[in-house]
């Protein structure tokens, strides 16, 4: 979407008086089609809490913290709850704000309705397709496929990203950046997306869901060089038909995503390639402990008496029986082993399994399943008091056009509220200034 509005009822009216005119330019028959999907449909609008931590960007870290200074979280709820008219909850278990309805339709609409009651108009079906500088040299003129050309004083950028292109998405954004504004990118890249490989064991394990302790580690795991290491907040994991997912996976695939796809993409490969190259000995790894029990009280239960009981009956106690089975297998062990008879060499490769399992990484599930987009425009090119282009005087930039992005459980919601608000207040108020003079 490209989108020329202010944020807040009583800010729309100030503008209005001045001159300005309030218009979306929304692409497909309805708007925030990713509102409906988020959280399951239930549309988890705002984590509890937030830091600059719960967020991954590859500009300076001190102009995302700026732009998250601008709104906190508490003022972003009363925002939803008074002004938008939401009902929220706290859901105890995930530190995230839900809609009491635990209906995300209900979010949408409520967005929609007091845009529509601030003046905004909704031009739906209407896809922008470029922006060029008026030929006055004031104001900018919009390239709408299908149509004449249209004229605005200023312009914000809210077009999301490349992730779930079935609602519309398609990178658009980042090729006006670009291409008709002079942006650098980092190049964009799936981002919370499911991970692809084998199982452990030889067989598939589709749908076996367990708690456990992940990170990713290598000389370059975090993109730059360094010698980062990354572990997992969230502790959920899923076995899927392709590979892997669930919030501890979604969390830290891009700490394997970004470097891999942009080796590929160096060697002649599309950002869009799904399957790695063969990973390398400075490639990043993710690493896991299935249960979460040090390696020390893994040893303590597989000497313990009876000596005449199962290896694999110890590790059914603290995981589930497939998975239990796949890591027996996994380490050569024969499952009809007794604890009485585990060599010391195989419960030595045992407990490396359980503790220290090194995933085999062969790709992602590309943009259709990723939540969203890493990359985008450069924070540091930007000036983050008011999310105005410093390439482009008068074009605004917010959400996944930015190089920014949360990891789960509503940040990438904050974000979008935060740079959204600011973005909209500055363009509004540039129009109501250049109007006084």
């Amino acid at each position: 979407r490209v989108v020329e509005r202010s944020r807040g009822r009583a800010r729309a009216r100030r503008a209005a008086r001045a001159g300005a005119r309030v218009t979306v330019y929304e692409r497909t028959s309805e708007c925030g089609k990713k509102i409906l999907m988020s959280g399951g449909a239930r549309c988890n609008v705002l984590p509890t809490s937030a830091t600059a931590n719960d967020f991954t960007t590859e500009s300076a870290n001190r102009r995302l913290k700026a732009v998250l200074a601008s709104w906190s979280v508490e003022r972003c709820r009363e925002w939803l709850e008074t002004e938008i008219g939401l009902g929220l909850g706290i859901e105890i278990a995930s530190n995230k704000y839900f809609p009491l309805s635990n209906s995300s339709r209900e979010v949408r609409d409520r967005l929609v309705a007091a845009c529509e009651k601030a003046g905004v108009e909704f031009k739906y079906e209407t896809s922008v397709d470029g922006v060029v500088r008026g030929s006055d040299g004031m104001g900018w003129t919009l390239r709408v496929r299908g149509s004449g050309d249209e004229r605005a004083r200023a312009i914000v950028l809210a077009m999301g990203g490349l992730s779930f292109p079935a609602v519309g998405t398609d990178g658009t954004g980042y090729a006006i950046a670009r291409r008709d504004l002079g942006h650098a990118l980092h190049e964009p890249y799936p981002a919370l997306v499911p991970l692809t490989g084998p199982h452990p064991g030889g067989e598939p394990l589709p749908g076996v869901s367990v708690e456990v302790e992940l990170k990713v580690a290598a000389a370059n795991a975090d993109g730059g060089g360094g010698k980062k290491k990354a572990q997992a907040i969230r502790k959920g994991f899923l076995f899927t038909h392709r590979g892997y997912s669930g919030p501890s996976v979604l969390d830290l695939s891009h700490h394997l995503v970004r470097p891999l796809v942009r080796a590929n993409e160096s060697k002649g490969g599309s950002l869009r390639d799904e399957d790695f190259d063969a990973p390398t000995s400075s490639s990043p790894r993710m690493v896991i402990n299935w249960s979460g029990i040090k390696r020390e009280e893994w040893q303590e239960r597989l000497t313990a008496p009876p000596g005449r009981a199962l290896v694999v009956s110890r590790l059914r106690e603290a995981l589930p029986s497939r998975l239990a089975d796949a890591l027996v297998a996994e380490s050569g062990v024969d499952s009809r082993c007794k604890i009485a008879e585990l060599k010391k060499d195989d419960r030595a490769k045992l407990l490396r399994v359980l503790t220290e399992y090194e995933i085999a990484v062969k790709g992602h599930q590309g943009y259709r399943k990723a939540e969203v987009t890493g990359g985008g425009v450069a924070l540091d090119e930007l000036d983050t008091a008011s999310m105005e282009s410093l390439k482009a005087p008068g074009i605004y930039m917010c959400g996944e056009v930015c190089d920014v992005f949360g990891r789960i459980g509503g940040f990438n919601f904050l974000w979008a509220w935060c740079s959204g608000r600011l973005a909209g207040m500055s363009a509004a108020k540039a129009i109501s200034s250049a109007d006084d003079e």
